[in-house]
């Protein structure tokens, strides 16, 4: 049998050995009475009482002398050296030890905690197993002291091999434990504050709650119909509201078929929630508030670095309009401009638009190109043309606008949120409008801004007033853990794919 090119020769050879004579190196359990964390912690009881202690951990350096061996053994991020005798052991376990173990596979160990002459601890070992026979070689770098090298930085190790990378790198582990906390930190403030975790669907026969490109596919069991990975759970949720639940949120992953870069991947995790008798002016309180809670919670402060510039989370945050945005980082004032007018200033500024676009794309677009990258510490930027915001109450005493917001840190938007629009012939009518809009993203290749028929009834049947939001967990997380791309925190990004040989075959993976 001919095998990947990734399983190493010499350590298939050991595993093939182990188990001819009958070691197995994949036992089905193990019991452990310390973590080497633990064993470190306790290090004067467990040296006075002089107790059996049995622990695991990966294999990270192997010294032979003589009749002895000593082998650093490595668990989330930290040592502890094994010091093992021929004579104490018997013969299976000396000849695992002497002839079968190799950096990176994964032992069970146990015996008693002593300190050596160099006052380093160390467990006598009185019994080991192979818990797993690496067949794989992990490049676990060396130490000496703080310091260690041969660290792996090739990206397809990094982000493709997340499994090797956590294996290696345990400031790559903490981050991704951090990430679920996190998460689980979000939760627990929405269900303290009265919100109902709920579900909506993630395979869509119409897509909708946002501008995207969606990932297509087929149900068998219907005859093949089109359906669509989500987009956005906002429809589903809005049905929730019709129906009588008040308060409702959800967690989920949410796919666009779009760009690649530090703040996007096509998979992406997002909360959204809405609350019945609010508006935005509401939402944007709890936004900020939920915010500046997590910061508090990780870092103890308001206050944090995020690559290099220092943040300020402390609640209220800045209320900003598109349209003072833009006289402020811009000198133009918007709604004194007509379409030719944009134009010329969008042309003078090298941004292409389409030539029939509205003013309200022209105005969003001057923004995005002139505006976005001065937005540092929080603000929310408000009160956007309607044109890009069917799902959205009118601005009160602001025709042409609506009651919409985005927060901004970093020049980075992470999230999105409306006065929602609850009437049904509006909201029917925007959406008919929509569809004959310039695309300004010129998704020309998939079909624009279908109408979810069922939704609008939904809001017929009656939804009362409301205020929604959606919360970009992924970059929020980035800012929280100074990770300069998604990439960095989620637990498997996209990548492109790679050939590997499997019997001579380029096969995609």
């Amino acid at each position: 049998m001919k095998y990947p090119r990734f399983f190493d020769a010499q350590l298939l050879e050991k595993r093939n050995l182990m188990i001819e004579e009958g070691i197995d190196p994949y036992p089905y359990q193990y019991d452990c009475s310390h973590t080497i964390g633990n064993i470190l912690a306790e290090q004067s009881a467990l040296l006075a009482n002089g107790h059996l202690v049995s622990t695991t951990g990966r294999v990270s350096s192997i010294r032979t002398a003589g009749k002895a061996v000593f082998i650093d053994l490595k668990k989330d991020g930290v040592r502890i050296q094994l010091y093992a005798r021929k004579d104490d052991l018997g013969e299976t376990n000396w000849k695992l030890l002497d002839r079968f173990i190799d950096l990176g596979d994964i032992l069970w160990v146990a015996g008693t905690v002593f300190k050596t002459r160099k006052e380093e601890l160390t467990i006598k070992l009185e019994n080991v197993q192979m818990l797993c026979k690496a067949v794989v070689r992990i490049p676990m770098g060396k130490e000496t002291g703080n310091k260690t090298y041969y660290k792996a930085e090739d990206p397809e190790i990094i982000f493709r091999e997340r499994y090797t990378y956590w294996t290696i790198s345990p400031e790559a582990k903490q981050l991704m434990e951090l990430r679920f906390q996190i998460i689980q930190m979000i939760r627990e403030w929405m269900q303290k504050e009265g919100f109902l975790e709920v579900q909506t669907p993630t395979i869509e026969m119409i897509y909708g709650g946002a501008e995207a490109r969606p990932f297509e596919t087929q149900v068998w069991a219907l005859d093949r119909q089109k359906a669509y990975l989500r987009i956005s759970p906002e429809l589903y949720l809005k049905r929730y509201i019709a129906g009588g639940f008040d308060k409702v949120f959800t967690i989920c992953q949410n796919f666009r078929n779009e760009g690649i870069d530090k703040s996007h991947n096509p998979e992406f995790t997002m909360m959204e929630w809405y609350e019945t008798g609010t508006d935005y002016q509401r939402q944007m309180e709890r936004f900020e508030q939920l915010t500046e809670y997590l910061v508090k919670k990780i870092h103890g402060s308001t206050e944090i670095e995020y690559q290099g510039q220092m943040l300020d989370f402390k609640v209220p945050w800045r209320r900003l309009s598109i349209v003072d945005a833009l006289k402020e980082y811009a000198d133009l004032d918007v709604l004194k401009m007509g379409r030719d007018c944009l134009k010329k200033a969008l042309q003078a500024h090298e941004i292409e638009f389409p030539d029939d676009a509205p003013k309200g794309i022209l105005i969003t677009l001057l923004f995005e190109e002139l505006c976005e990258q001065h937005l540092i510490q929080p603000v929310f930027i408000i009160d956007h043309p309607f044109e890009i915001s069917p799902l959205t109450k009118a601005k009160r005493g602001a025709p042409g606008f609506v009651e919409r917001f985005e927060p901004f840190i970093n020049a980075m938007e992470i999230g999105n949120a409306y006065s929602e629009m609850t009437d049904p012939v509006i909201q029917y009518d925007r959406f008919a409008e929509q569809r004959n809009q310039p695309d300004i993203e010129k998704n020309t290749d998939f079909e624009n801004h279908p109408i979810d028929l069922d939704f609008i009834k939904a809001i017929g049947v009656g939804m009362p007033p409301t205020g929604g939001v959606g919360f970009g967990i992924d970059r929020v997380i980035m800012l929280l853990t100074n990770s300069a791309s998604i990439r960095e925190v989620l637990p498997f990004p996209m990548m492109k794919r790679k050939q590997v040989a499997i019997n001579n075959t380029a096969v995609h993976q």
